[in-house]
């Protein structure tokens, strides 16, 4: 083979598209990994910069035990390189909860361990009497106990729906309506129960919020770096203009530096630009296209990171919610209309807890987000900004008083970083499109299409869970189909 012809081609180094590309690679497969930035990792991508370490965007790994990056690393032979920041076991207090009821003036605060096997904390944070914590027990029992089949089969039940079905006691009610804007970026009455279980059953068995040494980019680092040891290309700062195609098979690509030849392509740039502008729409089945212009994209994170000039924090995450804060479809609606809150949802990763080297000496540093609109050109992102401020203000004033500068991030800014918006008020989701009821799980987009030789890789198809986990998955799969069709032709030849 020339210099431009490979036998896979993967598009983005995302945890989908980079898990996909090492994999293949190390088994053998003559693989080119592009990437439109000059640095990895997409909405994974960590800074190492001055002094400073630290995630773009507030992550919590769900699982933490058993997650696809420690099958990646086992497979890669690494495995005494995945290096988890702490364990679901961490005897330390971990988090931060701040929790205000509807009827309360002020939030409560609590802090406790990583592992939600004792909801001691939450109850006390909650202030549940004793009915309301054995409705809730009842609720969460059910969760972790259910089976996979049983799980699957609500996929097109949302999660308000099979709330609906059971007594849930207020304070359980918004926690799980927080829980589905933070970790999975979508509204309590969209997102389908099969997912917002499958990822509160991993938290309360497996755990939930991990982080990394290095934050999630370490992942990244060794990754291309066994990527390119075994053989791997990867090619920066090259934006794909083109996925070629003839007679229904994928021939290539073409970017800002050349043209590259490979009778596999996997996308990670996303469904919607993959098929509607990279491949184009005549190329596709008419329904096929609809179908994916019909997908549902999940929101934003819109993010805030505070630069501290003397530690001040003691935990390594901090959840902040409250009975009207956290968005189902009718609130977001009059948000994205110009109401401007008083108050949002807050996650928040401390990077100093977990590595001491995230910041200068005497410093720290903190990455908080809160859901938005994922459109590029949303005109309520300022306004959620001076909100997640004027929080910060009132709730950690020994944070804000810390804090030496600000850096401020929107759907424009994860939209530039990572997928093309394609479609009008699309482009800057932060986890990708089809997380929704009737769209995920059995429902969830193929991986593999109709055109020979293309696959879609990322957590907008092929797999399910919580974001860069989900993503990972997705990329393990593609690399065991895009195996099977090279087999295919090598056979046919």
């Amino acid at each position: 083979m020339s210099d431009q012809e490979y036998e896979v081609i993967v598009i983005g180094s995302g945890p989908g598209g980079l898990a996909c590309a090492t994999l293949l690679q190390k088994r053998g497969t003559h693989t080119l990994l592009i990437e439109k930035n000059d640095v990895l990792g997409g909405k994974m991508m960590s800074i190492d910069k001055d002094g400073w370490a630290y995630d773009l965007f507030p992550h919590g790994q769900v699982p933490m035990r058993g997650s696809a990056f420690e099958t990646i690393f086992a497979e890669l032979g690494v495995s005494d390189e995945f290096e988890p920041a702490l364990e679901p076991d961490d005897p330390r207090d971990v988090v931060t909860l701040a929790y205000r009821r509807h009827e309360w003036d002020k939030y409560k605060t609590v802090t406790q361990t990583q592992a939600m096997a004792d909801p001691a904390p939450f109850f006390d944070l909650w202030e549940a009497d004793e009915d309301e914590q054995a409705s809730a027990l009842t609720v969460l029992t059910e969760m972790v106990t259910m089976s996979d089949a049983e799980i699957a089969a609500l996929d097109n039940m949302t999660m308000e729906e099979w709330l609906a079905e059971r007594d849930v006691p207020a304070p359980l009610y918004n926690y799980l309506g927080f829980h589905a804007n933070a970790s999975l970026a979508e509204p309590l009455d969209l997102v389908a129960a099969s997912e917002q279980i499958l990822i509160m059953k991993q938290i309360m068995t497996q755990g939930g919020g991990g982080q990394y040494k290095g934050g999630f980019g370490g992942l990244t680092t060794v990754m291309a770096r066994e990527f390119e040891k075994n053989g791997g290309t990867i090619v920066t700062g090259a934006k794909v203009d083109k996925i070629t195609v003839d007679n229904g098979a994928v021939t290539g690509v073409e970017t800002t530096k050349g043209g590259f030849s490979a009778p596999v392509v996997v996308s990670s740039a996303g469904i919607h630009p993959t098929v509607l502008k990279l491949v184009g729409e005549e190329y596709f089945d008419r329904g096929y296209v609809d179908y994916v212009k019909g997908l549902v994209p999940g929101w934003a994170f819109t993010s805030v990171r505070y630069f501290l000039d003397r530690p001040v924090m003691d935990t390594a995450m901090y959840a902040v919610w409250s009975d009207d804060s956290w968005l189902d479809t009718a609130r977001f609606r009059k948000q994205k209309e110009g109401e401007e809150p008083d108050e949002v949802i807050l996650f928040m990763c401390n990077h100093s807890f977990y590595d001491e080297h995230a910041a200068p000496p005497g410093k720290q540093v903190l990455v908080s987000g809160t859901v938005c609109s994922p459109d590029p050109d949303a005109k309520e992102i300022e306004g959620l900004w001076r909100c997640m401020d004027k929080q910060m203000q009132d709730l950690f004033p020994e944070i804000w008083d810390a804090t030496e500068r600000k850096e401020y991030n929107g759907p424009r800014q994860i939209s530039d970083l990572t997928r093309d918006a394609v479609l009008p008020g699309q482009g800057g989701e932060c986890v990708g499109l089809a997380q929704i009821i009737g769209q995920c799980g059995s429902m969830k987009p193929k991986s593999e299409t109709s055109i020979r030789g293309l696959y879609l890789a990322g957590a907008d198809a092929g797999a399910a869970g919580m974001g860069t986990h989900q993503s990972a998955l997705s990329g393990i799969e593609v690399a065991r189909l895009a195996g099977h069709r090279l087999n295919k032709m090598y056979k046919a030849q």
